[in-house]
Formats: structure tokens, sequence, C-alpha cells
């Protein structure tokens, strides 16, 4: 592989993929979109966050997020806040960059991770995560929409796969410990499958 860039392909072996969309980011990351395998219309993302001398990359995941935002809290919770008002924002559709811009400020110098990486990365994942929705029953639809409610966030209607997502942002917002609102989720957690024997 010498671009990444749409069409080319991404990874070796089994993992190879080809790219279906590229984002560059200010920092120098790279968010790539490629082909994935759990639907029709499923996609994977990947950040690549070094070129040279070799190409380095991991798949974001939501344990990355819910971390990344427990320690903005911790360091200001203010600030983390409006880290959340624009998840929230995008999540109901607004511009991402647009977003990225007004919030800029509102958010600066927290620890972790850059809020463009943020927006553009979740706004896949959650994407994906409506893509491969296949529905849940009405209590723990009823419990996901209490959770968002309690800080004024509205579901729109095609979120649903999403929602549980930002409900577990929400969860530790509300004062849950990470791990706790991950179990609750139900969200992959590599090392609880490990212990269990599932990996």
């Amino acid at each position: 592989m010498t671009e990444l860039s749409t069409g080319e392909y991404f990874g070796r072996g089994r993992n190879r993929r080809r790219i279906l969309e590229v984002i560059r980011l200010s920092n120098g990351w790279i968010l790539l979109k490629t082909e994935n395998s759990k639907s029709k219309h499923d996609f994977k993302v990947r950040t690549v966050y070094q070129l040279r001398p070799r190409i380095r990359s991991y798949t974001p995941k939501h344990a990355h997020f819910a971390i990344d935002f427990y320690g903005k809290l911790c360091a200001d919770k203010a600030k983390a806040m409006q880290v959340l008002k624009a998840i929230v924002e995008v999540w109901q559709g607004a511009d991402i960059a647009t977003v990225v811009e007004r919030f800029r400020h509102a958010v600066k110098d927290l620890p972790g991770y850059d809020l463009e990486y943020i927006l553009y990365a979740l706004a896949w994942i959650f994407r994906q995560e409506d893509v491969n929705f296949a529905g849940r029953p009405e209590s723990r639809q009823r419990e996901l929409d209490e959770t968002l409610n309690r800080l004024g966030f509205k579901v729109p209607k095609d979120r649903l796969g999403s929602q549980l997502a930002l409900a577990l942002l929400c969860n530790i917002a509300n004062g849950m410990h990470p791990v706790d609102a991950l179990l609750r989720a139900n969200l992959d957690v590599l090392p609880i499958k490990r212990g269990k024997g599932k990996v």
C-alpha cells in the first residue's frame, strides 16, 4: 500500500480492507472508513496515528472514549461537559467542522484526545452502531431514554443504535465509573472477554 486514499486497500492478510472514506485531521492523524462484514452496509473505523517510518494504527473503541471522557471530567468537569455537549450536537446532525470551531475554546487545555478527533471518530462509530442496529427490548429503550433525558438530550429517531454508546458517556457524566458504565452498556471490553475465556 502506497497511499491512504479511497479505493486503496489498508491492512494485511485477513485484515486487508478496501478504504471507503478518508479524513485527515489537523493533528496529523488520519481516520479511515473501511469495508467490514457484520451487515450489508457495515464498515470499520481505523485511526492512523503514524505514517513513518511505518504505518501505525488502531481500531478506536467505545472504551477509549469512555476513559478519555472520564479523564477530562476529572481534570475539569465544566469543560468536559462541553465536550459531551459537542458530541451530542454532532450526533443530532450538526456539521462537525462547525461544532469543532464553536467548542474549541470551551474545551481548551483538556487532557487526552483532541476535540476534532473525538467528533469525527465518534460520528463514524455512532453511524456504524446505527447501521448494525437490530432492535432492543422496550424496557431497555426506556432506560436509555431516561439516561439521556436526565441531561436534557433528545434522541433523533434514526439514532437508536448509537444511543447505547452515547448513554455510556452520559452515565459517566452522571458519576458512574467507566468500567461500570461499560458493563451496563454491555459494550465490547476485550480484557473482560479474555478473562471469561471468550477470545
